[in-house]
């Protein structure tokens, strides 16, 4: 089975999906079989990628339509890496799982397929937690929190892990859980009062690596391009790098 990567937080704007884009890219390109499950109706990571979301079939056509998980997802920038969006009747999908309660079972099921299909799966979040995300999210091994530097986003960061204790409470794998600053900026007094209360608080969940505010990684993304193929010097691939190694040291210690 490959291993599940939940990239998930309340709160919107946090980096999730820029995270997910380049963690994504760098594992396909050390040529681990990567899939971007891209959980969001907006389908950012899906265009982030480089791939035109409109009418495109997806997960909702593989749990509505039986359609083959093969002829989904989709390839990207690498040999290895490939992104499945929601796809067409995406708006749908929620209601038909709610309604017709075998549809949860074979939710279930697909997740399995994909998990065994890739090394690696990364669930982009969205912010508001449904049944597909909720149901996805007790598949992870690892959930990563991204906090960007701001007070507000303590909050959203106490509201997930709140969340992820009620779904572990409810029968759900107990995940390993690891905090993540972005959009840090040294110089800036907030973000680093906010980091410092991050460390208070928090210091077991934290990860060590920090994701500075980089606009190299706004303007990738709204290209289409991740920037750890656009700018691979820039700071925040530097950054990003450090906590694609730090993720796989974390799933080689739960290997042994």
């Amino acid at each position: 089975m490959g291993y599940v990567l939940a990239i998930a937080n309340h709160k919107g704007g946090v980096g999730k999906t820029t995270s997910a884009i380049n963690l994504g890219t760098l594992f396909a390109l050390t040529g681990r079989k990567t899939l971007i499950l891209d959980l969001d109706l907006q389908g950012n990571a899906t265009s982030g990628l480089g791939v035109r979301k409109e009418d495109k079939p997806g997960l909702a056509s593989i749990l509505l339509d039986n359609a083959p998980l093969a002829d989904v997802a989709c390839p990207c920038y690498c040999d290895d890496l490939f992104v499945l969006p929601l796809g067409r009747r995406s708006s749908a999908i929620e209601e038909e799982i709610r309604t017709q309660p075998l549809l949860m079972e074979r939710l279930e099921t697909i997740l399995d397929q994909i998990a065994a299909a890739w090394d690696y799966v990364i669930l982009d979040c969205p912010p508001a937690f449904g049944i597909l995300p909720n149901t996805a999210i007790r598949q992870a091994q690892y959930t990563c929190i991204p906090v960007q530097c701001e007070f507000f986003s303590i909050e959203g960061l106490t509201a997930m892990l709140k969340r992820l204790q009620e779904l572990q409470a409810s029968g759900a794998r107990s995940p390993r859980t690891g905090v993540v600053l972005t959009m840090y900026t040294a110089t800036d007094e907030h973000s680093s009062q906010v980091r410092a209360e991050v460390e208070r608080h928090f210091s077991s969940l934290l990860l060590k690596s920090i994701i500075p505010r980089d606009p190299i990684l706004s303007q990738s993304a709204g290209l289409g391009i991740p920037a750890v193929i656009q700018a691979p010097e820039s700071l925040g691939v530097r950054a990003y790098l450090e906590l694609a190694w730090e993720i796989l040291n974390h799933e080689r210690q739960e290997t042994r």
